[in-house]
């Protein structure tokens, strides 16, 4: 821009130091063409002459030099337009940046926070199952406890009416010492064999009794993690379909950011236009080409000026990822006059 003006300013300077010799030129050609006829009214022509010259120049001089002082100013003033528009973008940009990286880490704390509080009410129902589990061992061992309980009376009681026949069987032993001696070795070899039976048969009962409850227990086990894998998986699958829905709303919020700052450096608008705006309905080619605009809704002037703003931009940024694409191949924009 200096470059220019001072070329400018050099030719012009030039073209004036031409006309001026041309000027001197004629009134040296005159001075001569009147010398053989010299006369105080040709004097005094010559000098009226030259002073409408110097006047002539001198109106030049201030034409040429209220031109440059315009230039300048006009200079100045474009180039302060300029770095204030600079600035301008510049904090806008910087806005923007800070908006987004203020929702991304908003989102990271509510996606922190919901892993969180998921992982809490897994914890707590893991240790609910394990509190049931545990009151169900403890019931069976309390059902052993009884049952064994039972078969101590019954022994007791059984020993007791044994120990009533051994004493009965000593009454008769007074009459029958032979008899009863051998009573009372078959009756020893029958209640040895019948508590021989009965711990047997107790043992075995206690071993199927613990065998099944082990085997339930298992098979709960078995049920609870095949639930729980189960339900990590859907989590899991939950969880990554929401994060790159997350991700493709992001790209395209921020793609919208970049559309409407594209739009805004083109657009044109006066005070009249402002706290109004215009809904547009635009649809984008995978180049970011501008394929159709609607005519808009709200403001006519805003709409109208608006629409002439979208279609001098050449492309608008779009994103290269198939679907954040396809969430903006039709996209609704709502342009406010800044």
């Amino acid at each position: 821009m200096k470059f220019k003006f001072g070329t400018s300013l050099f030719l012009s300077t030039v073209l004036h130091c031409v006309v001026l010799g041309v000027l001197l030129w004629s009134v040296n050609i005159e001075r001569v063409k009147m010398k053989p006829k010299p006369s105080a009214p040709v004097i005094n022509a010559v000098a009226v002459q030259q002073s409408q010259i110097d006047a002539h120049v001198e109106q030049l001089r201030q034409q040429q030099q209220q031109k440059q002082q315009a230039e300048q100013a006009r200079i100045e003033k474009a180039e302060r337009e300029a770095e204030l528009a600079r600035r301008q973008r510049i904090e806008e940009e910087k806005r923007i940046r800070e908006l987004e990286l203020k929702k991304r880490q908003q989102e990271q704390e509510q996606a922190r926070a919901e892993e969180q509080a998921r992982r809490a009410r897994e914890k707590q129902r893991l240790e609910e199952e394990r509190a049931k589990q545990a009151e169900a061992e403890r019931k069976l061992q309390e059902e052993q406890r009884r049952i064994a309980e039972a078969e101590r009376k019954k022994q007791e009681e059984q020993k007791r009416i044994a120990e009533a026949e051994a004493q009965k069987a000593e009454e008769v032993r007074q009459r029958k010492l032979e008899e009863q001696r051998q009573a009372e070795e078959a009756a020893r070899k029958a209640e040895e064999e019948r508590i021989a039976k009965e711990q047997a048969a107790k043992e075995a009962a206690e071993r199927a009794a613990a065998a099944e409850a082990e085997r339930v227990r298992q098979e709960q086990i078995a049920q609870q993690e095949a639930a729980f894998e189960q339900q990590m998986q859907q989590e899991m699958a939950a969880e990554n379909s929401a994060r790159q829905q997350r991700r493709v709303l992001s790209e395209v919020e921020r793609y919208r950011a970049l559309i409407l700052s594209a739009i805004q450096r083109n657009w044109r608008t006066d005070n009249s236009m402002q706290g109004k705006e215009c809904k547009l309905e635009l649809r984008l080619a995978p180049s970011g080409f501008v394929i159709s605009v609607d005519q808009g809704v709200g403001d006519r002037r805003v709409c109208e000026s608006a629409v002439r703003a979208v279609n001098s931009v050449n492309s608008l940024p779009v994103s290269d990822d198939p679907e954040v694409f396809a969430q903006m191949r039709n996209i609704t924009l709502i342009l406010r006059p800044e």
